[in-house]
């Protein structure tokens, strides 16, 4: 049973293939890939003969899983810093050969060898000095030195790739572990949306990482064996090209967007590392705008599933387009579908199971008190070629939030809230 261990799967240095270089993410599901395995496995699909779509793959854990397991894997996301990292984990089973740079170590070798250089990071995303900085003017996402390494390899990258000395796949080899670096050393909490006033914040966090040197290292592998794809489309563009090309689905995972806050703009820095496009923000910070965050999350990636007006519909839809044997869907009591709403679609789309097992709810800052520390993360699992026997939408319902109940009673925070 997949199982994440805090001393053993730290991103920066495990070496399971599963783990390696996982950036750190708003819904990553690494701690709960058993309950997920728990449900794949009560198919009882062979993975060995089966294909295993995941359809909202953000960091890949799952994607990653199901591959480990042997399945045939289709990972989608239309955030091109997710493309980069999938397309490297998932879509490759070994190093690309790198013929025209001597190997995969030899290109990461000579990318973290270059001297340093001012380019788009440094002037927009640092401070002028890293010791005499100005928190009312500087952004400070990485120290100037971390941003100067990220500028060159950045513009190294670019350079091969213009003079055709990369494949697609070989490019991703290279961005992936430079968005982990960049997210790994980044003066934030996580997300992009913000940075800490001096480095590390009021408390100093994270030192160790943050002023660390960025270093690129070779990201791992895994062999299984099959034909495994990576595309970058909107959800519902991939269902139906799928269903067009009759592509054999036979376990679909939905990881749906749980709240208001778009990824496009909770990690535009790594959209931008990825696309290299050099979006036009102002050098320091002015008005409103203190992140610096891209434009194009708005125009080009805004996603029904983060306003609850249109997140129940746009989840209805994709289901009654999906063509797959089984269809998962993990997702929250804190999610903009109402719990009921959702339910409900998956019994209109075949028998229907749940598991649920609670969850300790993102804080920006663990110092924080929250009167709601534990939510329930549950998946519902559709066997599309079954009428619903089970219980009502009512009684599912009442297993989700009965389960709810009796974590946030056990939590201490909650109990302190009960009696106080």
């Amino acid at each position: 049973m997949f199982q994440y261990q805090k001393d053993s799967h730290a991103a920066a240095w495990t070496q399971d293939y599963v783990f390696q270089q996982l950036i750190p993410y708003i819904g990553n599901k690494r701690k709960l890939l058993g309950l997920l395995q728990q449900s794949i496995e009560y198919t009882e699909v062979d993975p060995a003969k089966a294909t295993f779509l995941d359809l909202f793959a953000g960091s890949g854990v799952v994607a990653r899983m199901a591959k480990r397991l042997g399945f045939r894997v289709i990972a989608n996301d239309w955030e091109p810093y997710a493309f980069d990292i999938n397309a490297c984990h998932v879509g490759c089973n070994r190093a690309p050969e790198f013929r025209e740079l001597g190997g995969y170590e030899s290109a990461l070798a000579w990318l973290n060898s270059l001297e340093p250089r001012e380019d788009w990071i440094t002037r927009h995303l640092c401070p002028d000095d890293d010791i005499e900085f100005d928190v009312s003017r500087d952004r400070m996402f990485y120290t100037r030195a971390n941003g100067m390494r990220m500028d060159a390899m950045r513009d190294q990258i670019e350079l091969w790739d213009h003079q055709g000395l990369l494949t697609t796949a070989e490019k991703s080899c290279l961005l992936a572990p430079l968005l982990y670096q960049a997210s790994y050393t980044s003066n934030t909490s996580g997300v992009f949306k913000a940075f800490h006033r001096g480095w590390g914040g009021q408390t100093g966090t994270a030192l160790y990482r943050i002023l660390s040197e960025i270093e690129l290292k070779p990201a791992l592998f895994c062999d299984n064996g099959q034909d495994n794809e990576v595309y970058q489309l909107d959800c519902h563009q991939l269902v139906q090209y799928l269903a067009s090309e009759q592509i054999l689905v036979d376990i679909a995972y939905l990881d749906p967007p749980y709240n208001q806050h778009p990824y496009g703009s909770n990690y535009h820095v790594l959209n931008s590392l990825s696309l290299w496009d050099k979006p036009t923000v102002t050098p320091k910070i002015e008005g409103r705008n203190k992140s610096a965050i891209r434009d194009d999350w708005r125009t080009e990636r805004r996603s029904a599933y983060n306003y609850r007006s249109e997140a129940w519909r746009a989840y209805a839809a994709m289901m009654d387009v999906m063509e797959a044997r089984y269809i998962l869907t993990s997702y929250s009591t804190d999610g903009m579908i109402p719990l009921e709403g959702m339910v409900s679609t998956c019994i209109d789309k075949g028998h229907t199971e749940v598991f649920c097992r609670p969850y300790k709810r993102y804080r920006v800052s663990s110092q924080r008190f929250s009167a709601k520390p534990i939510n329930v993360e549950f998946v519902l699992l559709v066997d599309s070629r079954r009428r619903h026997r089970g219980g009502s939408v009512e009684a599912l319902c009442d297993r989700i939030r009965h389960a709810e109940a009796t974590a946030l009673m056990a939590h201490p925070e909650s109990a302190f809230e009960l009696v106080g």
